[in-house]
């Protein structure tokens, strides 16, 4: 007889998410109860627990501990290089510590039963920042230290601009309706239509140059129905073209232009954007803002900003191709279509870069207008919105591959990896088919001859995000190619098909990277006070096409003798920044010593003599004891529901 007191016991356990484990768990592939602030496991056995920042989205009872207490328990790497420069002290120090990809143990028991590795049914979601990461995070565990800070991402969360500091609470500035002179302030607005405008047009000029003439004329009060949004406006048009100009002392030039970007912050807070009427121009105010934003440290913001603009945007009907009167709104058509081009831009940009899908990727773009229907200044544009709808498809065949929903009507023999290599096929045709349907003039090796500063500038950028969308294909590739263990994959010494489009894809991404490295060599002109592209989307491109290169070097197939040029390239040019923010000292500082660990011999300096920099009993790579001890879970690079629920804005 069953005791009808005693609680029915349910079928099965209730499975714990893989986002409640500790790294250490995670690594041996045992059952964690997320217990904080150590797990029943590491405590019975003596381990140091630690969670990734990733498991927080899910804990509900986590308890965070402030940044300078999570430091105190992780050990100082040791140095490989000289530190850097005592300018760069600070920031280096202020740098958050690691828990994502910190190693909780070099090696799993052997008394241990490990599940098997379900690696053919896992589809990788790689954004540059998790990539980036999760590749120094295998080489530092290849040289024996235990990665104790983050590395930061240009246009995530390194402070390119200095150090902002936004209070979370309005407090209006007593100067932040003042302005400039008007000699000083005409230089500035030249600059940003020169230099700024080109790259991702926002404001109407006409429009901005009437209103801009009347407030140094008349008072502005009844003229502008709502003046704090108009000088919120001038002011970070302000700040970029300050930012803008590379010759400024680096101390003056974030001084000067973070004022004016406070002053635009206080004229415009959070409760007042939110709750205010929608209308175009607090739409290019907010898209201003968080162009400026993506060059500090306050990544919530950043994120937060580009959503509130692009709803507003999508409640004013821009991205439709027809976009109905709405009442209460202009009927700038236009206007909104360019302002529509832009929000996709930033939105791809910082969804590809933060590790977030928008709802963005289920808005479908207008209609792709013929270049003869038009003018010169829409081509751009229309070209941007084609590619974005490819990578909108990029995105969705990701998210796609990782749900369990699309897993049931998966045919039988087809694994994940095989669905999103299908995709990828189609997918890489339709990046060919875009790429050759542009214009001669717009072609990539063309470009150099084009006249026009302006346009040259443009069209530079615009391939730059083309070949960041094949490196954005490709990449999940990537990923699984160099993590690859040759003794548990029987099929490599058969070079099965399946491997050798894996590792095609791999080049292809590696590829891909290079031809970036490439472009932005071209555009560098360092005679110029002022580039031919804005200095924080060099450093942007440069990161991604440096880290690609990283991984690369886990394999003797990818790291060739092109690519190791490549490689060289892109330090140099980063070297030619270093002026501009001491955040790119610490980078390059930060590849040439991840470079010298997993290659183990010195990078040559500038005069072409050793840097001196060796690594102890390094003796070359070796690929199949890499990833034998790496706490590298890739179960980060894919979507889960907490990707999907912090990513709709």
């Amino acid at each position: 007889m069953i005791d009808q007191d005693t609680p029915p016991k349910p079928l099965r356990r209730q499975r714990l998410r893989v986002a409640n484990a500790c790294q250490i768990c995670r690594l041996r592939k045992i059952k964690c109860d997320g217990a904080r602030p150590a797990c029943t496991r590491c405590q019975e056995r003596g381990k140091t627990c630690v969670y990734g920042r990733f498991a927080n989205a899910v804990e509900k009872q986590t308890t965070h501990k402030p940044c300078g207490q999570a430091s105190s328990v992780h050990k100082p790497a040791p140095m490989l290089v000289s530190p850097p420069s005592p300018a760069l002290s600070d920031s280096v120090a202020a740098m958050p510590p690691i828990v994502d990809s910190l190693p909780g143990s070099h090696y799993v028991d052997e008394d241990q039963k490990v599940e098997p590795d379900l690696e053919q049914n896992r589809a990788y979601y790689t954004a540059h920042g998790r990539f980036a990461d999760q590749v120094a995070a295998a080489i530092d565990v290849r040289a024996g230290l235990i990665p104790a800070t983050c590395h930061q991402i240009p246009l995530v969360d390194a402070p390119l601009f200095g150090d902002l500091d936004l209070p979370s609470q309005s407090c209006p500035l007593s100067s932040s309706t003042e302005l400039p002179p008007r000699a000083y302030s005409d230089q500035l607005i030249d600059i940003y239509w020169q230099h700024v405008d080109p790259m991702e047009p926002v404001l109407d000029r006409q429009h901005f140059l009437e209103i801009y003439e009347k407030t140094y004329s008349t008072t502005m009060m009844p003229l502008y129905t709502d003046y704090s949004i108009w000088l919120g406006i001038l002011n970070v048009v302000f700040a970029l073209a300050i930012q803008r100009q590379e010759n400024i002392p680096l101390l003056q030039r974030n001084e000067e232009g973070n004022r004016f970007f406070q002053r635009a912050w206080a004229l415009l807070p959070a409760e007042s954007m939110l709750w205010k009427p929608a209308s175009l121009e607090l739409v290019q105010c907010l898209m201003l803002m968080n162009r400026y934003l993506h060059c500090t440290n306050n990544q919530q913001k950043t994120w937060m900003t580009a959503g509130l603009a692009m709803r507003i945007a999508q409640n004013m009907c821009c991205h439709l191709a027809e976009i109905p009167s709405v009442q209460g709104f202009s009927d700038n058509k236009a206007l909104k279509q360019k302002l529509w081009a832009s929000c996709v831009a930033l939105d791809r940009c910082i969804s590809w870069s933060l590790g977030k899908t928008s709802s963005m990727v289920l808005i479908p773009s207008p209609p792709i207008t013929t270049p003869q229907q038009l003018g010169q200044n829409a081509m751009h544009d229309a070209w941007g919105l084609g590619l974005h709808e490819i990578g909108n498809q990029i995105q969705l065949a990701q998210i796609q591959t990782r749900t369990s929903l699309a897993g049931r009507f998966r045919p039988p023999l087809q694994s994940q990896q095989d669905q999103y290599h299908d995709a990828a096929l189609q997918l890489d045709a339709c990046l060919q088919n875009w790429e050759n349907s542009l214009p001669s003039d717009w072609q990539s090796q063309n470009i150099r001859m084009v006249v026009d500063r302006s346009s040259r500038a443009e069209r530079y950028l615009l391939h730059l995000r083309y070949l960041h969308h094949r490196i954005f294909l490709f990449r999940p590739m990537l990923a699984r190619f160099y993590s690859m263990k040759t003794d548990t994959h029987p099929s490599l010494k058969s070079r099965s098909l399946s491997h050798r489009l894996l590792r095609e894809s791999a080049s292809m991404c590696i590829e891909a990277a290079q031809q970036v490295a490439s472009l932005v060599n071209e555009t560098l002109e360092l005679d110029e006070p002022i580039g031919l592209l804005p200095w924080w989307y060099r450093i942007y491109y440069l990161h991604i096409a440096g880290a690609n290169f990283l991984a690369a070097m886990f394999r003797s197939e990818l790291y060739t003798d092109s690519v190791s040029q490549s490689w060289k390239s892109v330090l140099l040019a980063l070297r030619a920044h270093e002026h501009l923010s001491p955040y790119i000292q610490q980078c390059v500082w930060t590849f040439e010593t991840l470079a010298v660990r997993i290659l183990g011999k010195p990078y040559p300096s500038l005069d072409g003599s050793g840097c001196d920099l060796m690594v102890d009993g390094s003796s070359g790579v070796s690929f199949d004891d890499i990833f034998q001890y790496v706490n590298i879970d890739f179960d980060n690079f894919i979507f889960g529901p907490e990707d999907f629920s912090e990513g709709l804005v």
